[in-house]
């Protein structure tokens, strides 16, 4: 398949070339802002190594990966940049799971693009990640797929609800409250076989809202 003006969309940097393009960005703005010389975008043939993906997708997060990729689906990502699709809007599954019970081990680093996709029913997704143990039920069972995303504004913090929280021991999937002190959060399971936990506010990275849940069974 070529564009009007003869480029190859078969190719990786054929594609790239197109998007480039469509954006108005010449090859000098484009290897200034990636660090690459001229010569090596001219040079691109199949694809890029994993860490100028990286910079790649950091820079021009409404590039579709799999469009650039594969050539699979459309140039850009809709507004909330989510690649939509009929069966949904394709988003990140985290490589770690969500502890329901005790604090399991963050990936650290891991881009969207080296992540598994799975598609979500709703949009205004950031990512997904799964449940792991049972203190969450009966609302959340291990296996269930969340689909989250991040609360830039702490300020509204959806308390006394089931959120995900990024501490730097794990990732823990438990309702929020505030805490005894002010430099604390607790979380609480549903399930009350397990006690609150005490986090220190200084040791989590992020909260995130739960917009949905896949399971098994039923999803919403």
């Amino acid at each position: 398949m070529k564009t009007e003006n003869g480029r190859d969309l078969t190719t990786v940097k054929g594609r790239l070339m197109e998007f480039l393009r469509t954006r108005k960005i010449s090859r000098k703005e484009f290897s200034e802002a990636m660090g690459l010389s001229l010569n090596y975008v001219g040079a691109i043939r199949k694809s890029l190594p994993a860490e100028r993906m990286r910079r790649l997708m950091e820079l021009y997060p409404e590039l579709n990966r799999d469009w650039l990729l594969y050539g699979e689906g459309e140039m850009l990502n809709d507004r909330d940049g989510t690649p939509a699709t009929a069966d949904g809007y394709a988003v990140p599954l985290l490589p770690v799971e969500a502890s329901a019970g005790t604090m399991s081990q963050i990936s650290a680093g891991v881009m969207p693009y080296e992540c598994e996709t799975i598609m979500s029913p709703v949009r205004g997704v950031d990512m997904a990640i799964k449940v792991c143990g049972d203190s969450m039920e009966p609302t959340f069972s291990n296996g269930d797929t969340l689909l989250i995303k991040k609360i830039n504004d702490k300020a509204f913090i959806p308390w006394g609800h089931p959120v995900v929280i990024d501490t730097e021991n794990g990732v823990l999937v438990k309702a929020l409250y505030p805490g005894d002190t002010p430099g604390e959060v607790q979380a609480r399971s549903h399930n009350p076989a397990y006690p609150p936990l005490d986090i220190p506010k200084s040791t989590v990275y992020g909260l995130y809202k739960i917009i949905g849940r896949i399971s098994l069974y039923q999803s919403y």
